[in-house]
């Protein structure tokens, strides 16, 4: 489904207003409507959790847990201690899951989890610049292993009765041969999105498709933090099987910060998947 002319007129109308009714964003706020308004009329959000609350919130049951990787329970898996959902260095400091095993964390850590890491400090400028990135250093792609860990992230706080559609999800998850999995998703990749202003508080969420018959992904993750948001389509999702053949559109957002005369929407870039070896980095224009 996509708005008609009319409901982007009002919504882009609605901006002016914001903000104060200044003009000579007349361009920016037609484009950013429709991009918020057909993002609203086809997904909705199932998940959303701030980086940092007052207590833990923990995915999972305190009896009897079970991997979501592995679909190991105890004994023939040991779960030692609570661990991220998300990663701490992204700000995380209350989303944990009781729901990822010893063996299979030792090995992410060891793996995707590095890649990401590797991944998320290539983009510091773009996280926390005072001032409005024109042209940046930055990464020209997501290395595979990254993109994983960003799924995996995804599969630790996808509610329970959502993870039959994700089973080739989390068995992809699972698979250390990175450069052949490289080869499955031609044209998949993250959407980088810098801010305007810095988020108050970092935080997840998952969007999901509203129409199954919808040429959208069946499920969407965001992470944000600072001034950085990404965003990534769950891959392998069973729900999307039915639509084999249909080009599926990844929606962009606009992600509007400021008040007033200060309200702007942020810029975006697209970064595609490369095999397991980091990218190297380009100078790139963004442009909101």
């Amino acid at each position: 489904m996509f708005p008609s002319c009319e409901q982007i007129e009002k919504a882009a109308y609605d901006r002016w207003e914001r903000r104060g009714r200044m003009h000579g964003h007349d361009r920016d706020d037609w484009v950013a409507a429709e991009l918020d308004l057909t993002f609203d009329l086809n997904f909705q959000t199932i998940v959303e959790y701030p980086l940092v609350e007052h207590a833990d919130r923990v995915i999972g049951g305190s009896r009897n847990p079970r991997c979501r990787f592995c679909e190991q329970s105890p004994p023939r898996a040991a779960f030692g201690a609570l661990r991220p959902a998300i990663p701490e260095f992204v700000g995380n400091r209350s989303i944990k899951t009781r729901e990822l095993c010893d063996e299979c964390a030792e090995q992410f850590a060891g793996t995707i989890d590095q890649d990401f890491a590797a991944f998320w400090q290539s983009l510091e400028l773009l996280r926390s610049s005072e001032g409005p990135i024109r042209d940046s250093q930055i990464p020209s792609a997501i290395p595979i292993g990254a993109f994983k860990a960003l799924i995996k992230m995804a599969i630790s706080i996808v509610p329970e009765p959502e993870l039959a559609g994700f089973t080739d999800t989390i068995e992809w998850v699972g698979n250390p041969d990175q450069d052949f999995d490289s080869n499955l998703f031609g044209g998949l990749g993250c959407l980088v999105y810098q801010a305007h202003i810095p988020f108050a508080l970092g935080w997840t969420a998952l969007a999901r498709r509203i129409d199954e018959q919808a040429p959208f992904p069946y499920m969407l993750i965001f992470l944000a933090s600072e001034r950085l948001v990404l965003q990534a389509q769950l891959p392998l999702c069973s729900h999307d099987e039915d639509l084999d053949g249909t080009e599926l559109r990844v929606p962009e957002r606009s992600f509007s910060t400021g008040v007033g005369s200060d309200f702007r929407a942020s810029t975006c870039m697209a970064l595609p998947i490369r095999s397991s070896e980091f990218p190297k980095q380009r100078r790139i224009r963004l442009f909101a």
